[in-house]
């Protein structure tokens, strides 16, 4: 197959995506649901994400050659396929729209005012639907390289902004009872864990060999994603405190506390490349994840690439319609439906399918 990559790369690609937007947006609202107690949810979805990983994995090494349509045609049936196909692609678009959207009203609401939300709209979408079409083989080695910049500008920025850390601001735990901590699970299930889903599409495409790890080396992108976000969020409490949920784009707001005499200052241009640069990778793979999708369903060639552009057209089009009602709208959408459509269009899918080949193999 044309455009394969290694076990390692597809590690990569899964940090990228999981990290992605999620770096930047994750920790206020994931703070305003659970209060302090934010750190307790992400270690409970990251296991949760952790457990995806043996459907996904032992799907993909069961049927090698064979993407998530193909083999839940071969353990269900065609039709019960199409139908799971379905509602996948339904989610991969929504996750596009989401990012594109995402970067759009980041771009108008904290650098360019003035500018319409239309052009960041558009110009995304060019930017995504491009890369998108060079192929997985290309475009891996080349988000690998820009992650580590996005990682480094994020350790820089908390190294930076760890003298205005205040540790007292991480009590109380559990002051509100368990409520909060399963909003919060519910909330960062749904963004960023529970959307690795969609790489029953992508795995096809790994070069798989005795003893690769793949499934190894995939946990470990789950546990440095944990890491990463860990890190970012009690950065955001250590620094804001009470009112930490209140900050959006969390990170950003970190760099502009960060002065150290005059050398040190106005930070916040390097965690507005970070945000953009990560979002733009996470919307390339979801993308390029999406024409793979209905590819399978119109039964077209794994490799061909025509649908790539009509699908990065809906997408816009879903942003420019959504975008438009305002940020509470669209954050309303993240923290109560997006959960809740990732489980139902994402989790459940491949839950079925795993749960078929169970049965067929111990009929077997």
């Amino acid at each position: 197959m044309k455009n394969t990559i290694t076990p390692t790369q597809i590690a990569v690609l899964l940090f990228v995506f999981l990290t992605g937007s999620a770096i930047i947006n994750i920790p206020a609202p994931l703070i305003a649901v659970s209060d302090n107690e934010a750190w307790i949810c992400l270690l409970a979805a990251a296991a949760i994400g952790m457990l995806l990983l043996v459907p996904l994995v032992s799907l993909a090494r069961r049927f090698p050659d064979m993407d998530f349509i193909e083999y839940g045609a071969q353990l269900t049936s065609r039709p019960v396929a199409v139908v799971l196909g379905v509602l996948l692609l339904t989610l991969h678009l929504h996750i596009v729209a989401g990012i594109i959207m995402d970067i759009s009203l980041f771009l108008k609401s904290s650098m360019m005012r003035n500018t319409s939300y239309a052009y960041f709209t558009i110009l995304t979408s060019l930017a995504v639907a491009l890369t998108a079409r060079v192929g997985i083989g290309r475009f891996a080695g080349m988000f690998g390289l820009l992650m580590l910049s996005v990682m480094l500008f994020v350790v820089f920025n908390i190294s930076l902004a760890s003298p205005g850390f205040h540790l007292p601001y991480l009590l109380p735990i559990l002051d509100q009872g368990v409520k909060p901590i399963w909003h919060g699970i519910y909330y960062i299930y749904g963004f960023p864990y529970g959307e690795l889903a969609v790489f029953c599409m992508i795995l096809p495409y790994v070069r798989t060999r005795a003893k690769d790890r793949t499934g190894s080396k995939m946990a470990l992108a789950v546990a440095l994603n944990a890491a990463s976000l860990l890190a970012v969020t009690l950065a955001t409490v250590l620094t804001f405190g009470p009112i930490a949920g209140e900050r959006k784009y969390s990170m950003f707001e970190v760099a502009r506390t960060v002065y150290i005499t005059e050398i040190f200052e106005r930070l916040e241009a390097l965690m507005g490349y970070s945000m953009i640069v990560a979002s733009f990778m996470k919307a390339t793979i979801a993308l390029f994840s999406a024409h793979l999708t209905l590819n399978s369903l119109l039964r077209l060639p794994r490799d061909n690439r025509q649908l790539i552009f009509p699908l990065a057209f809906l997408t816009m089009l879903i942003s420019l319609i959504v975008g438009i009602r305002g940020e509470a709208y669209w954050s309303f959408i993240v923290s109560s439906i997006h959960p809740l459509w990732v489980f139902a269009c994402g989790t459940v899918p491949l839950l079925v399918v795993y749960a078929a080949s169970l049965v067929r193999r111990r009929a077997a």
